[in-house]
């Protein structure tokens, strides 16, 4: 996870790693210069192309099947969106053709498979450029409480390296409507919809005992992944309480502001049995409004896309964050849920 100077430097103010090889500091430095000389390089370029007029932003907290559903949009549609070799190289992505071959690897944490060319979360690409992102968590999981204080309304703030990212895969395929998905993007809202007043938001959402479970994993084996620190006994367990509080505030913020006609509600249970007619209602959320409609291949994109069975678990979170978010998912169901 070398990137941009702000995040070397985020790395660096945690003092002597654990995990790591001799010379971190060098190999930070180093890759941090280069990354903003081939930042600068593509900054002059991106700077005259536009954002995208009227993006699709796939939001949900991890594990809600986020990751599923964008595979299958972007099999549906064709649309836009970042790639893999994009978000994990956004200095050098735009001054590079496409790798010739497309890879493949193992998710770390399920039956997943990531490819150079699929579909990727812009996160990561954010992460890289050195803005703020909870995903700095995988990198030095000590620092958990810091990344949690990102996802609350407060600090949110703009993210111009960002942006300069989506102007770049915009202008990629002209005329395409782009679709992006991050669950980092679920706390971002205010944010997004000021940016993009014609953007559409597909929010999933998934019972809390199988979210938390499902996320338990998800980011222990992140972290196994990507530390250069040790996670500390209960650290991940408070964060994630403390996500789902943010995430009911996420949705009340979303119930308060938000119109119906921009915001369409999923359930990651119906994407497993009832995959089909999913997709069929996000369709037709997606082409009413006045956009110009999209005939999707959704036949061909469930032979293309597997989706796995998720974890589950009977087991029920004490804290009232886990009570109050599953109340907040419930009103957001009811409210935009269609079907």
């Amino acid at each position: 996870m070398y990137g941009a100077l702000q995040l070397a430097q985020w790395i660096r103010a945690g003092g002597r790693p654990e995990r790591s090889s001799f010379g971190l500091s060098a190999k930070l430095g180093w890759h941090a210069r280069w990354f903003e000389l081939n930042w600068k390089s593509q900054q002059r370029r991106l700077e005259t192309l536009a954002l995208p007029d009227d993006p699709v932003f796939i939001l949900g907290l991890w594990r809600s099947g986020t990751t599923v559903l964008h595979e299958l949009l972007t099999a549906c549609t064709a649309w836009t969106t970042p790639q893999t070799w994009q978000c994990f190289h956004p200095s050098t992505c735009f001054l590079t053709k496409a790798p010739a071959k497309d890879m493949e690897v193992g998710r770390p944490m399920d039956q997943g498979r990531i490819t150079s060319l699929g579909p990727q979360e812009d996160e990561f690409a954010l992460l890289l450029l050195g803005e703020p992102s909870a995903y700095r968590a995988f990198i030095d999981p000590r620092r958990f409480d810091e990344c949690a204080a990102l996802l609350w309304p407060e600090h949110q703030a703009a993210l111009p390296r960002w942006e300069m990212f989506l102007r770049g895969i915009a202008a990629s395929a002209a005329g395409s409507r782009v679709l992006l998905k991050s669950p980092g993007h679920s706390f971002r809202v205010p944010m997004l919809r000021a940016a993009f007043p014609r953007a559409k938001f597909i929010w999933a959402g998934r019972q809390t005992g199988g979210l938390l479970a499902s996320n338990l994993r998800m980011w222990r084996a992140m972290i196994e992944q990507y530390a250069f620190w040790s996670c500390p006994e209960g650290a991940l367990e408070a964060f994630l309480e403390q996500a789902l509080r943010a995430g009911s505030g996420a949705l009340e913020r979303c119930l308060n502001e938000v119109p119906r006609e921009q915001m369409l509600w999923v359930d990651f249970e119906e994407l497993e049995k009832n995959p089909k007619g999913l997709l069929e209602r996000v369709f037709d959320f997606l082409n009413s409004g006045g956009t110009p409609p999209v005939r999707p291949s959704i036949e061909q994109a469930l032979e293309r896309v597997k989706i796995h069975a998720g974890t589950t678990s009977a087991s029920v979170s004490r804290d009232p964050g886990a009570s109050e978010f599953q109340e907040r998912m419930a009103a957001a169901r009811e409210f935009f849920g269609r079907g």
